[in-house]
C-alpha cells in the first residue's frame, strides 16, 4: 500500500469514527412531530434556542424519499451573527419524547444559524433521492435509515453569555415528507370456482407489458394505466385504472367462466320458443351451449324466426322490435 494510500484509509478511518462518535447533551424541552405519507402537509413547531425536535418515521416508508426541515428565524436574532447553531442527529438514547431532555446520539451534522430569516435543510431516506443543494435548500449528505428510529433535530446556544433577548426568541420549524413521483396498484381476482391447480390460470399486462407477481404491489408512475387479464379458462378482461402519487389503488376483477350467454329482448305479449322450448325474455341472460340455436316470436298472427351462432366466451342479444311507419301518400 502507498504512503497515498495508507493517507485515504486513514482519513476514511477518522472519519467512520467521528461519524460513529455519540454526543451527550441536554436540552430545554422535546417536540415530537410524526411524518404521514398520505398527509404531507407541512407540519409545525416551536424551539427555543434550546429545544429539539424529534421526528418519527412511518412504519412504512414506501413512497417517501426524504424530509424537508424549514426554520425560520427570528430576525432580532440577525443582531447575534452565530450565537445560536442547529444539530442533526441519529440513534438517539433513549428514543425521543415530549417529556425527556437528556440525550446520547450520534452527531450527523452541526453548524450555525444562517444569517437570514429562513433556511431549509432535506434529510435523504433513499440512496436514489436525486435531491440537489441550491439556493433555496441544502441537502444534508447523509442517508437516514428510517429502521434505525427518529432523527432528532436541535438548537443550540454556541456562546457562552447570550442577551436575555435570545432567551424568549422562538424559532418556528416546518417538517414535512418528500415523496417519490411514484404509486401503487394492487389487483385482487375472484373466480367462480376455486381454481384446479394453485396458481393463477390467467396471464396479466399493464400497459402492455407482462406481470409476473401480479399480486404483488405493482409501482407504477402516476396516471391512467390499462389492465388486461387474460385466460383460456375465463372470459378475458379489460380495465382501465388510474394511480395517484404516494397512494395505492386496488382493483377486484371478478373472473367469469368462458360459458356463452343469450340476451332476450322482445314486447311483454311475445311468445318465445328457444331450440323449442318456450322461455321468457330475460334481459339478465341465460347461459346456453356453444352452437346454433334457433329463436323463434310469434305475436298474435305474426311470426318470425331467426338462426344465432353461438360461440364460447361471447354474449348475444336477440331483440324483437315492434315498429309503427307513417308517410304521406302523394
Amino acid at each position: 500500500m502507498t504512503a497515498s494510500k495508507r493517507g485515504i484509509a486513514l482519513a476514511c478511518t477518522t472519519l467512520l469514527l467521528s461519524a460513529a462518535a455519540a454526543d451527550t447533551f441536554r436540552v430545554r424541552s422535546t417536540t415530537m412531530v410524526t411524518l404521514d405519507v398520505s398527509s404531507p402537509e407541512a407540519k409545525t413547531a416551536e424551539l427555543g434556542y434550546n429545544d429539539a425536535l424529534g421526528i418519527v418515521f412511518p412504519r412504512d416508508p414506501l413512497f417517501l424519499k426524504g424530509l424537508e426541515i424549514e426554520v425560520k428565524v427570528p430576525q432580532e436574532l440577525l443582531e447575534y451573527r452565530n450565537s445560536i447553531a442547529y444539530g442533526l442527529y441519529s440513534m438517539a438514547e433513549p428514543a425521543p419524547q415530549a417529556d425527556r431532555s437528556d440525550y446520547k446520539a450520534t452527531q450527523i451534522t452541526l453548524q450555525p444559524v444562517p444569517s437570514r430569516l429562513s433556511f431549509v435543510l432535506q434529510i435523504p431516506l433513499i440512496r436514489d433521492h436525486r435531491l440537489k443543494t441550491g439556493p433555496y435548500a441544502t441537502v444534508i449528505p447523509y442517508i437516514h435509515d428510517t429502521k434505525s428510529g427518529a432523527l432528532l433535530f436541535r438548537l443550540l446556544p454556541v456562546m457562552k453569555v447570550l442577551p436575555d433577548k435570545v432567551e424568549t426568541l422562538a424559532f418556528q420549524v416546518k417538517v414535512k415528507p418528500l415523496l417519490t413521483d411514484e404509486g401503487g396498484f394492487r389487483l385482487a381476482l375472484t373466480y367462480p370456482s376455486p381454481p384446479a391447480e394453485a396458481q393463477d390460470p390467467v396471464s396479466v399486462r399493464i400497459d402492455e407489458m407482462p406481470v409476473e407477481n401480479f399480486r404483488d404491489l405493482q409501482i407504477l408512475k402516476p396516471g391512467t394505466h390499462h389492465l388486461s387479464v387474460v385466460s383460456d379458462d375465463y372470459r378475458n378482461e379489460v380495465r382501465v385504472f388510474a394511480v395517484d402519487q404516494a397512494k395505492i389503488t386496488e382493483l377486484t376483477v371478478a373472473m367469469q367462466d368462458t360459458a356463452p350467454r343469450l340476451f332476450i329482448v322482445a314486447p311483454e305479449n311475445a311468445g318465445i320458443l328457444l331450440d323449442g322450448q318456450s322461455v321468457q325474455a330475460d334481459r339478465d341472460g341465460r347461459v346456453v351451449e356453444p352452437g346454433n340455436h334457433t329463436i323463434r316470436f310469434t305475436i298474435g298472427d305474426y311470426e318470425i324466426t331467426r338462426q344465432v351462432e353461438v360461440q364460447k366466451a361471447h354474449d348475444y342479444t336477440v331483440s324483437l322490435t315492434v315498429d309503427v311507419s307513417v308517410t304521406e301518400s302523394p
